[in-house]
């Protein structure tokens, strides 16, 4: 188990493939790099004029490095500690190149089918939006949603598919004649939503390996394949499972409350306790089969090795 300062608030977490993992601390305003060793080592977000960016979806970066949002700011931490970022205020003082526009407070962000960073956000009017990050290039917008309400995309929301397009949870936070939903974006900016019940709730989202997309979501786990049918499996005493990843076994693993559990493409569910865990989020799979795992509630991260 690591430690983290109190009121980390760890949320997302991106393993690279040196073997350091990433850890966004959502309270600390900072990005904690942790080394094979378990030696911890702080990035402190830089800092605009504005209120204090919380970082909450990370992504790794193509040429290295990782991606980051919070809350107006998005940006990139390459391996020696540098940033590159873009923030909204009007005084702005980021450095990043390209676009005079800020990124307009960015939700989820992926890789994408093109092999750049795709991000969310919201446009001029408060209108879903998607636009393009590059390192060198900048901020370029990829689709404008005109007339399809207002939503957020929540922490780890946003995914490539295995059909070359993007998939995302829809949570309409403003308007309760709109309901929830999982969106899908093309290369070329063509959108498509799938409604989903009211009070579904979906958050994290992975690609499985049937074809399909699983997400976490009130009550359960959800599926959608990429025709639009939706499946819901049933969590037993969960309020609503957070995490979600594909695992080496070729099972969806994820995290409810105190609990790790997988679930098969069949939809075959186990669970198992995780001791003295009080808030667990996010997981990413290891390759010695085991997993991290981020604990809000104690300010760590943990190892998880599933039972034989």
């Amino acid at each position: 188990m690591i430690f983290l300062p109190g009121n980390a608030s760890p949320s997302d977490m991106v393993l690279t493939d040196d073997g350091t993992l990433w850890v966004a601390q959502a309270q600390l305003s900072a990005i904690a790099e942790i080394d094979p060793s378990g030696k911890v080592t702080q990035h402190p977000l830089p800092r605009g004029p504005g209120y204090p960016p919380y970082p909450y979806d990370l992504q790794e970066s193509p040429d290295g490095g990782i991606w980051y949002s919070a809350s107006d700011q998005l940006g990139r931490l390459d391996p020696s500690g540098k940033f590159t970022w873009w923030d909204d205020s009007s005084s702005s003082n980021d450095n990043g190149p390209g676009s005079d526009d800020g990124p307009g407070y960015p939700d989820g962000l992926t890789l994408s089918p093109d092999n750049t960073i795709w991000f969310a956000h919201i446009a001029n009017g408060g209108i879903p939006a998607f636009s393009r990050a590059d390192n060198n290039r900048g901020l370029s917008s990829i689709a404008i949603l005109k007339g399809k309400g207002t939503f957020s995309i929540p922490t780890g929301g946003i995914v490539a598919g295995p059909d070359r397009a993007v998939w995302f949870s829809q949570i309409h936070q403003y308007d309760e004649s709109d309901g929830d939903g999982i969106g899908r974006l093309t290369v070329q900016g063509a959108y498509k939503e799938w409604p989903l019940p009211k009070g579904t709730t979906p958050q994290r989202i992975v690609a499985g390996p049937d074809k399909a997309l699983w997400f976490t979501e009130r009550g359960g786990i959800g599926r959608i394949d990429v025709d639009g049918d939706v499946s819901h499996f049933a969590v037993r005493e969960s309020e609503h499972p957070d995490g979600i990843a594909l695992g080496p076994d070729e099972a969806l693993w994820f995290t409810t409350d105190s609990r790790v559990g997988r679930i098969t493409p069949r939809g075959k569910i186990t669970l198992w306790p995780v001791r003295g865990a009080k808030g667990l989020s996010s997981i990413v799979p290891i390759p010695d089969g085991g997993f991290w795992l981020t604990d809000r509630g104690t300010d760590t991260v943990r190892r998880f090795s599933p039972p034989r």
